[in-house]
């Protein structure tokens, strides 16, 4: 593939790309489109073939003014510079030097005089990268104020990482390709070209929509699609087999094999495996572990640690024991409605629960345990004075137990739960806890995450709290076990010994 010369380095250079990356820019190069998209996976070659894209239109737009938008052009910067400086390198482009007056393209600042300028010179400079022959790309932020991008005039336009670049942004961007009729005999003149890795939400699904449009209109869009498979022959030798020990199965399947999450299981925990996850006999890896009355995994020599869900008509904990390496699921309790002490007084839900728990393991050796989960529960309950986790923590002191209360205080992003807790369920890094779950005892358990269906925006579907099925069999339970991971995940368990400490994660 020929790049594009440059007024400072009239030869062409020769540079390999891969079948994929010659097929779009030979395509774009030489077929007008309203709209050109490529989705890549890791390692694809797709940041490669934007920046040569973005060569061969400054060789044929000179003095042509392109868009760039992006959420936020300060993480924009600090992210592609490097890669289109790379990808520009190969070319024997190389940044100006203000000191030496040698280079090929200015970065964030208003380039010299000998410079031609465009058509429509910017307002503000530092958002742009300029060439010699005038041709200047403008980022155009999003994030806070899309409706402030209304109003310019722009030769070409370009997304990357379409999946983070919302489709309603697309009314200001279109209407912007309009600078110059006539002035430019060339395909890429007034071209919206999207660049993006694969999706996992649903805002950045709007990229296969151009596929669509590519299958109704031929001539009028262009969609491709590159998987980690096609750029095999740029990348080491162990590329796959690395991302393979090192992603979730469904990172894996999504990013690199290039599998749509539409066409996948819509349940919130594809990883999860009862064969892997789900123990109901003994095993060799089980071997010497001391056991309750049959149960799997339990040992009466650890400490507890209580994952809790509190709800008015369903209050629910899964109970875990863990080391450095494995989290285990040995019990499950739940109450529907709040008891009487044995003094007859009424209890809450909470100090139901509690009371339940202290019943339960009366005879646990260790009698220290953790308490995590819904940060709801730092707020007061109908009947006391005291949040919540606070009632828990006085009713199993009072039988005797060593408590620290360590609540979540921050839901992370859906996405960001969504993979992170598949991606502990995946077990493909050894820096990860793995779980284990008795699935005698925790049936329960098991069931409700078999029983929660994943949501087109990530989030998991509640419709089972509010139906009238036995609410063990809700998605309450596995609530607490997204609690206890995402709590594993930073750090898991401080033994303080004072109790009533909020766990303070910088990620929730």
């Amino acid at each position: 593939m020929n790049s594009a010369p440059t007024n400072q380095d009239p030869d062409e250079l020769v540079v390999e790309v891969n079948e994929k990356q010659a097929i779009f820019l030979e395509t774009v190069y030489t077929h007008r489109y309203k709209i050109a998209g490529m989705i890549g996976g890791r390692g694809s070659g797709k940041s490669i073939t934007l920046s040569d894209f973005l060569l061969l239109a400054m060789g044929e737009l000179p003095k042509a003014k392109c868009g760039w938008g992006v959420p936020t052009i300060k993480k924009a910067k600090s992210k592609l510079t490097s890669g289109l400086k790379a990808g520009w390198k190969r070319h024997g482009l190389k940044e100006y030097d203000f000191r030496t007056g040698e280079g090929c393209f200015v970065l964030w600042r208003e380039p010299p005089a000998h410079f031609d300028r465009p058509h429509e010179a910017p307002d503000i400079w530092e958002n742009c990268i300029s060439f010699p022959n005038g041709f200047v790309i403008e980022f155009e932020s999003f994030k806070m104020a899309a409706a402030e991008n209304r109003g310019a005039n722009y030769d070409l336009y370009v997304i990357d990482e379409g999946l983070n670049f919302k489709k309603e942004w697309l009314k200001v961007v279109l209407p912007t390709l309009r600078a110059n009729v006539g002035v430019y005999n060339s395909t890429f003149h007034q071209m919206l070209a999207v660049f993006s890795s694969p999706p996992w939400d649903l805002s950045g699904q709007w990229m296969y929509d151009i596929e669509e449009q590519a299958k109704a209109e031929p001539d009028k869009y262009f969609f491709l699609e590159v998987k980690t498979k096609d750029n095999l022959a740029f990348l080491p030798a162990d590329y796959l087999d690395t991302l393979q020990k090192n992603l979730s199965r469904l990172e894996y399947q999504v990013e690199v094999e290039g599998e749509r999450l539409s066409k996948m299981p819509h349940n919130f925990y594809p990883s999860f495996q009862h064969h892997i996850h789900v123990c109901k006999e003994e095993s060799e890896e089980l071997e010497g572990r001391a056991c309750r009355n049959g149960e799997l995994l339990y040992n009466t020599s650890l400490p507890l640690e209580a994952s809790l869900d509190f709800n008015a008509h369903f209050t629910s904990a899964t109970l875990w024991q863990s080391d450095r390496v494995e989290a285990r699921l040995v019990d499950n309790l739940f109450c529907k409605e709040p008891d009487t002490n044995a003094d007859g007084v009424a209890m809450t839900m909470a100090q139901t629960l509690a009371t339940m728990l202290a019943t339960e393991y009366a005879g646990h050796r260790c009698k220290q345990i953790v308490l995590t989960g819904d940060r709801n529960g730092k707020n007061k309950s109908a009947g006391s004075t005291k949040s919540m986790f606070d009632q828990v923590a006085e009713v199993l002191e009072g039988e005797g137990w060593t408590v620290d209360t360590e609540p979540l205080n921050y839901n992370p992003p859906h996405i960001d739960k969504f993979k992170d807790l598949n991606t502990v369920f995946a077990e493909g890094s050894i820096d990860l806890v793995r779980i284990r779950i008795d699935g005698i005892r925790c049936k329960a358990t098991v069931i409700s995450m078999d029983n929660s269906p994943l949501n087109a925006d990530f989030t998991k579907s509640k419709k089972s709290e509010s139906s009238k099925i036995d609410q063990e069999r809700a998605t309450h339970l596995s609530d607490t076990v997204d609690y206890y991971i995402l709590w594993k995940l930073k750090g898991g368990k401080r033994w303080s010994g004072s109790g009533g400490e909020d766990f303070d994660l910088d990620y929730f």
